[in-house]
């Protein structure tokens, strides 16, 4: 067996242990410096910690369906309702926009922080790169969304995570308010116009009415009972005045019936109208969250990365396999040559 060894391993033993021991020393060099190395880099690492936030999406149904509606919503969500996959897919998608990038570098100088030169031409490339690899979101198993920062200052990490779900507020606050400002402005100005247009039916009524025409179905059967008993009485003075009265009737009852009408029709409409536009306003006027923040960032008090333990073991357990395996083959050529 001894013989065996010396000339080299032989792939077809089954007494490993044998041959690690006739080559402890050599192994047991390597993996020692390795050892060492290990050590000496892990202490080298700056170390890195975590801070993490964890939020549901609200529902995406809107504030003013909710409250202040008065013609009824179908929706069975409402604002206190836990948003499904679709609303946590649109967090995400938010989460990774430019504006709360650009936000969150000027808020906290990450040139500076990241040591990055501002006059480099790839800036922004070497900026997002470092951003993507210590800011993370990702979406549960739980269909919440979890953001992670990783960076140097612990303090900082923590900032960076509450201040990225503030920035997330205001941004979807600012896109929604925009488009709820665009449909204001139509539908105020709509509101208004039918106002006005209400406010001339009822002048035009009114001057109507003045004329003694303000019930055309009613006044037309008295005028004319009236004026048969004036012509059967033989009282001509008061025949000829029925007579203009019956006249006007004729001539703006007409009018009358359908302004009334269609004031009717307007008013209904301005009702509907009204109800869209106070939406409308408060759409545009009100900003609410859109996430429930269930787990806030706190300042780590334990290092993330690196995990020296880990290192050194690893690289030290690697050593030793590579070192084997130079041996064995050193070995399998010096026994076949």
């Amino acid at each position: 067996m001894k013989e065996n060894l010396s000339n080299g391993f032989d792939f077809n033993s089954t007494n490993l242990i044998l041959y690690l021991y006739s080559r402890r020393k050599p192994l047991i060099l390597v993996s020692t410096i390795a050892f060492v190395i290990s050590v000496l880099v892990s202490l080298m690492i700056t170390p890195r910690y975590r801070s993490t936030v964890i939020m549901f999406p609200t529902s995406s149904v809107s504030v003013s369906e909710v409250l202040v509606s008065t013609t009824g919503s179908s929706s069975k969500s409402g604002i206190l309702s836990y948003g499904e996959e679709e609303e946590t897919e649109q967090l995400l998608q938010i989460l990774n926009s430019d504006e709360i990038k650009d936000k969150l570098i000027w808020k906290h100088d990450l040139f500076n922080h990241y040591q990055i030169d501002t006059s480099s031409k790839y800036k922004y490339t070497l900026l997002f790169a470092k951003m993507k690899k210590n800011i993370t979101y990702r979406k549960t198993e739980y269909m919440s969304v979890r953001i992670d920062v990783l960076d140097t200052d612990p303090q900082l990490a923590a900032d960076m995570a509450n201040d990225i779900s503030s920035l997330l507020d205001s941004t979807i606050n600012r896109m929604q308010q925009k488009r709820a400002l665009e449909a204001y402005h139509i539908v105020s100005k709509e509101y208004k116009q039918l106002q006005n247009e209400i406010t001339a039916l009822e002048d035009s009524l009114r001057n109507i009415g003045r004329l003694g025409v303000y019930d055309v179905e009613a006044q037309s059967q008295g005028l004319n009972e009236a004026w048969i008993d004036a012509v059967s009485s033989g009282n001509t003075a008061l025949t000829r005045k029925l007579e203009d009265q019956i006249r006007i009737l004729g001539e703006y009852g007409g009018d009358y019936l359908f302004l009334k009408e269609f004031l009717q029709n307007e008013s209904e409409r301005l009702s509907l109208l009204k109800d869209k536009y106070t939406r409308a306003k408060v759409d545009a006027e009100q900003s609410m969250s859109h996430s429930f923040i269930v787990s806030k960032a706190r300042k780590a008090e334990k290092k993330t990365y690196p995990k020296r333990s880990y290192i050194v073991l690893l690289s030290t357990f690697s050593a030793f396999l590579f070192a084997l395996f130079i041996l064995i083959v050193f070995d399998t050529f010096k026994r076949n040559a």
